[in-house]
């Protein structure tokens, strides 16, 4: 056990390259907020925060999932934080294609003219 908490304190010291931070959880306590963040270092999972500042260990993703869940079931705010993804610029709004044949259509839509207002459009028999 102990290899496991050095472990986790070496991988600590460099989050930004070591640590894929995988959730946070928020509840407001009597106590205050508190807020649990589930992070993935390597192999190992761990879970630190609270009131109190305490850290949980797991060995696999299913038990993080299974103890997410449970906060969750209490009333923690779930929020997932995912990979950040770069753009080169604006996303561009998409263009809608018209077949040629629906072109030529619109074509001849567009060329025929509006009947002027009448006052009888059909005509009663």
């Amino acid at each position: 056990m102990a290899s496991i908490d050095a472990y986790i304190f070496w991988c600590s010291f460099d989050t930004k390259y070591l640590m894929r931070k995988l959730a946070t959880l928020t509840k407001m306590t009597a106590k205050g907020l508190s807020t649990w963040t589930f992070a993935q270092c390597d192999s190992v999972y761990v879970a630190f925060g609270g009131t109190t500042n305490r850290c949980r260990v797991f060995t696999s993703h299913a038990q993080l999932q299974d103890c997410m869940l449970n906060y969750a079931s209490y009333g923690y705010e779930v929020v997932r934080h995912t990979a950040k993804r770069r753009w080169d610029g604006p996303t561009p709004k998409p263009v809608k294609r018209v077949p040629p044949s629906m072109q030529q259509e619109l074509a001849l839509l567009a060329a025929t003219p509006i009947p002027a207002e009448q006052e009888e459009l059909v005509a009663l028999y």
